[in-house]
């Protein structure tokens, strides 16, 4: 039997049901930080910070499309403890105007948590003009 989401997420939170582990869903009681989510999203210090834990760094792919910053994470099929495992994310933001692919950094650190920053161009520049005597 499906239940529509609205249900499920009542559900979720129905003390009645604690003990009836069976009625619920894997996914109830988990929590953030689950693979590929966003741990972190500051765009005032223009940076995002993404769980990629179960991936090499060689599995990870940053790339920009126009104004769109793609991460992806990608492995073949692995055995592990339960049998055989593939995994693949997709994650896609919208920069803000402006951002050049050259002022993005990326670092994965070991916990598997990849940041990436991105400076933003001021809005105005300055041009020096420069005077040539005509002379």
């Amino acid at each position: 039997m499906l239940l529509p989401l609205s249900t499920l997420r009542l559900l979720r939170n129905d003390p009645f049901l604690d003990d009836c582990e069976f009625l619920k869903p894997y996914w109830v009681n988990q929590t953030g930080n689950q693979l590929g989510d966003v741990i972190r999203e500051n765009t005032s210090d223009n940076q995002i910070s993404v769980n990629v834990a179960q991936f090499k760094p060689d599995e990870i792919k940053l790339n920009i499309d126009g104004n769109q910053l793609i991460i992806e994470g990608k492995h073949e099929e692995k055995s592990d403890e339960h049998g055989l495992i593939q995994r693949h994310f997709i994650r896609k933001y919208t920069l803000p105007q402006g951002i050049r692919a050259e002022n993005v950094k990326s670092e994965l650190n070991s916990d598997g948590v990849l940041s990436i920053k991105y400076e933003q161009l001021p809005k105005t520049t300055q041009i020096p003009i420069t005077f040539v005597n005509s002379k």
